[in-house]
């Protein structure tokens, strides 16, 4: 049965809106997403839906489609976002017919509570969530962005979504911080998320809400975000701290018949914790006070050693790294080894500020 897919359309009156095209499909072509184009018309496919550019002398025809209504909300935030960037005094006060209907709430708000408060290593600390009608959540997409308000506030400000499909933001002493993490596990009848925390002090809005964390803080959700595995009998991950929760929950829902090899980079043994898996996937732990020489980096030099048989199997790579080693790992499996973006996946899930 073929898969009904939403659409929402607006117009948007811009100058030089054929730059603008061409901005947003390097943008995500750069991403590995597949981008069409054929005169004023520019296509370009994401992992949720699409979204459909056409170039007129007064401006620029804009549609985006996804197969859920909050998928497209998410579209239309994403195209908006990206042409605010590119444009930041231009006037995107634009309205969109179709699918995606702006309510003044973000994509499935949800409020949480946090209750129980589980130190997994000295560097990682889960929370258990609760808040109530999580059954949106219980899907493929295992990502949620967080929204963290300001510590000690009892009632916070929630932002809210305009017409032009963009969140509105409070300010100054209402400013909720936003991260993406990984629901770890979930009971949505029971009304509960566990979200996993890298823990490094204050330095940085998730890991401060994580250490000073007591039970009963509010934090709220929007999402889901990202899309399901594909069906593979041959599976790599690789990761560090960051993209750990990603790949637990992966390797908990992984087939018994699927093989292949999960890399996962930690600062040393004590930062090990119990990652089970019914499948044949060989977990093998990375430690960065070894002394060992590198070539590139732990991952990278680890992703080298492996033979991928995607010439006999299906195969399917994954990787959640730091900003410097997605490149190098994406384009290893495009380039070096043939993957085509259907059998790959690498992602920037970080960025070193201060590098050594």
């Amino acid at each position: 049965m073929p898969t009904t897919i939403l659409t929402a359309k607006t117009h948007i009156a811009l100058p030089q809106s054929g730059a603008l095209i061409k901005q947003a499909a390097d943008y995500y072509r750069s991403h590995d997403c597949d981008v069409q184009a054929d005169g004023a018309h520019t296509r370009i496919a994401v992992s949720i839906g699409h979204i459909h550019l056409v170039n007129h002398s007064n401006g620029l025809d804009v549609e985006v489609g996804a197969t859920t209504e909050v998928g497209v909300v998410q579209m239309k935030a994403a195209i908006i976002s990206l042409l605010q960037g590119a444009v930041p005094d231009a006037n995107l006060d634009c309205r969109w017919k179709g699918a995606g209907k702006s309510t003044g709430k973000l994509p499935n708000f949800r409020e949480l509570r946090v209750g129980q408060i589980t130190d997994l290593s000295p560097y990682m600390r889960r929370l258990r969530l609760h808040g109530d009608n999580l059954d949106a959540y219980d899907v493929e997409g295992i990502h949620i962005r967080l929204l963290i308000p300001p510590r000690g506030q009892a009632n916070p400000k929630w932002p809210t979504l305009a017409e032009n499909g963009m969140p509105v933001w409070p300010g100054g002493e209402d400013t909720i911080e936003q991260r993406v993490y990984t629901i770890r596990a979930m009971d949505a009848k029971a009304g509960w998320i566990d979200i996993d925390f890298v823990m490094h002090g204050d330095n940085g809005p998730g890991s401060a809400f994580a250490v000073h964390a007591k039970s009963g803080d509010l934090v709220a959700m929007t999402g889901p975000l990202g899309d399901a595995l594909p069906d593979a009998d041959w599976m790599l991950f690789a990761g560090d701290e960051t993209a750990l929760p990603a790949i637990g929950r992966y390797l908990a829902e992984m087939p018994k018949h699927v093989a292949g090899h999960a890399f996962i980079e930690v600062g040393c043994a004590d930062d090990v914790i119990a990652v089970p898996t019914q499948s044949q996937i060989k977990v093998t732990w990375l430690f960065r006070d070894d002394a060992r020489k590198l070539e590139r980096s732990l991952l990278q030099d680890v992703i080298r050693t492996v033979d991928v048989p995607h010439k006999t199997q299906k195969v399917y790579c994954w990787a959640g790294v730091e900003q410097k080693d997605y490149k190098p790992i994406h384009a290893y499996w495009r380039k070096d080894i043939g993957l085509d973006r259907d059998h790959c996946r690498a992602m920037t899930f970080w960025r070193k500020t201060n590098p050594a």
